[in-house]
């Protein structure tokens, strides 16, 4: 009995189809960094589930947080069914499908940022280390959202009068927040008097915000651009000082709504002179 020599891609499934089960069989790694990050469990976070409720549950949010109707975003849903192996993503792309989705404009932002103009790509910046790694990393690491903007303090007076700008600087090469509708960054203002007692407070939002009639609007941050707020009469109330606080949100809501995992980005102080 004579043995026939088969050649092993005869053995193989069909134009080499692979179920999406089946990825970690040749892609252990690359499955478990990705099983680390926020989109994997994109559908199933605290975070989004409050606001799914709140937006009574709405299906449309799943075809970005869950399309394949899992925890959250699974290999096929970026990378499409079919022969393998899968063509090579377009990178920024691949990830508007999402992040320009109602709700979104990150990448719309970062296509007219000068990182774009300086040839950088999301993967630029949100990867932890080699090419090829899915070990994608964003807001909700803390080390990595602390870098995201700076706040200065400067004084000027106009007109006889002193007036405060906080300056707000992203340092992200998108919309500031990103992210969804939820999410949120808080300038908070204060003056203080020699005591360190409170004397006034000033509070602005950046990010989307619902109107009375259900629309949403955005109010984020340029890349590159970033806001100046002005504060006339800091030293009102007999302040003697200023405090300033850079806070981002995760959980939709008022800043008085506790979020445990907000973080404060940047701080910045100024003794006011009379």
């Amino acid at each position: 009995m004579r043995w026939l020599a088969i050649p092993l891609f005869f053995l193989l499934p069909s134009s080499f189809a692979i179920a999406e089960a089946d990825c970690s069989e040749c892609h252990l790694e690359i499955q478990r960094h990705f099983a680390t990050t926020a989109m994997a469990v994109a559908a199933q976070s605290g975070d989004f589930r409050k606001e799914w409720s709140e937006a009574k549950q709405n299906p449309e949010c799943l075809s970005c947080h869950a399309p394949s109707g899992g925890a959250g975003i699974v290999c096929a849903d970026c990378h499409g069914g079919g022969p393998h192996p899968y063509v090579r993503l377009k990178v920024p792309d691949v990830c508007a499908r999402c992040h320009d989705a109602p709700g979104e404009s990150t990448v719309r932002h970062h296509r007219a940022s000068l990182a774009a103009k300086r040839n950088l790509n999301c993967l630029s910046c949100h990867v932890k280390s080699a090419e090829g790694t899915h070990a994608f990393i964003g807001a909700t690491n803390a080390e990595f959202l602390s870098k995201a903007a700076n706040l200065h303090l400067a004084l000027r007076k106009e007109n006889g009068r002193q007036v405060l700008l906080a300056a707000v600087r992203p340092r992200t090469g998108h919309a500031f927040p990103g992210g969804t509708t939820g999410r949120s960054v808080w300038l908070i203002v204060k003056g203080l008097g020699g005591d360190g007692a409170e004397r006034w407070r000033e509070v602005w939002r950046f990010g989307w915000y619902q109107r009375p009639d259900g629309a949403w609007e955005e109010a984020t941050l340029a890349p590159d651009i970033g806001a100046n707020l002005e504060v006339f009469e800091p030293g009102r109330n007999n302040a003697l000082g200023v405090e300033a606080e850079l806070v981002y949100r995760f959980r939709p809501g008022l800043l008085e709504e506790p979020d445990p995992r907000q973080v404060t980005i940047s701080k910045a102080q100024m003794t006011l002179r009379q």
